[in-house]
């Protein structure tokens, strides 16, 4: 019984790794419609949206069947409740992904506005935090998670400065406003990703140490031990 518990619960870890892997490749394939101009890749994250739904039902109805199963310790009953908080952490980010894609399509429509540099640096810090996330959650380190929670200033700071630049383009060229609202747009999706992923850290943190640690702002910057 003890052997099936642990593979079961191994099982469980690699499904989440797996829909978060998903969850990277839509978010990735949405900004690079964007940046390259791609409608069709758009429309391909549009449509692959329903996996990653699936994925987030499967491993709910798994995780409650262990429960059942099992009837686990409180340490592996809070590593179950977290699970299920990172699948819809995770289908959330899918959701942003869809979001990024629709309004690709909308602003690949629209005239080329002038470079915007902070976007594709927003784009690489948002899905190197999804990535970080999920070793965290993989390897339970503490450390990485931590690490998570530090970046959230520098996403905050990329979306306040495309908003910024973007207002600028929209004043000085009316004709740009249709695409640049819809950039801005984006901006706030990927600060959504970015916080999603510090969502999850949030968790990892939780079973490790049995501490909410969302609205201790000042634990959250220091050290774990």
């Amino acid at each position: 019984m003890k052997r099936h518990f642990h593979e079961e619960l191994q099982q469980i870890k690699e499904k989440v790794f797996k829909m978060g892997l998903l969850v990277e490749e839509a978010i990735k394939k949405a900004t690079d419609s964007l940046f390259e101009r791609d409608s069709q890749k758009a429309l391909s994250v549009i449509k692959s949206d329903q996996e990653i739904n699936l994925q987030e039902i499967e491993l709910d109805e798994m995780g409650h069947e262990f429960i059942a199963l099992y009837q686990p310790t409180a340490v592996d009953v809070r590593f179950i409740t977290m699970v299920l908080k990172i699948t819809n952490d995770l289908e959330r980010m899918g959701d942003q992904a869809v979001n990024i894609a629709e309004k690709a399509i909308v602003i690949n429509q629209e005239a080329p506005l002038t470079p915007y540099q902070d976007l594709p640096n927003l784009t690489r810090v948002a899905l190197r935090l999804v990535r970080e996330a999920l070793d965290a959650f993989m390897e339970m380190d503490q450390a990485k998670a931590k690490k998570i929670l530090e970046s959230d200033d520098e996403i905050d700071a990329l979306n306040d400065r495309i908003y910024d630049e973007v207002q600028r383009v929209m004043e000085k060229n009316p004709q740009h406003i249709r695409a640049g609202v819809s950039l801005i747009m984006v901006s706030h999706n990927l600060e959504r990703v970015g916080d999603l992923a510090t969502n999850i850290a949030e968790d990892v943190i939780y079973v490790e140490r049995g501490i909410d640690v969302r609205h201790h702002i000042r634990e959250r910057r220091t050290d774990s031990n």
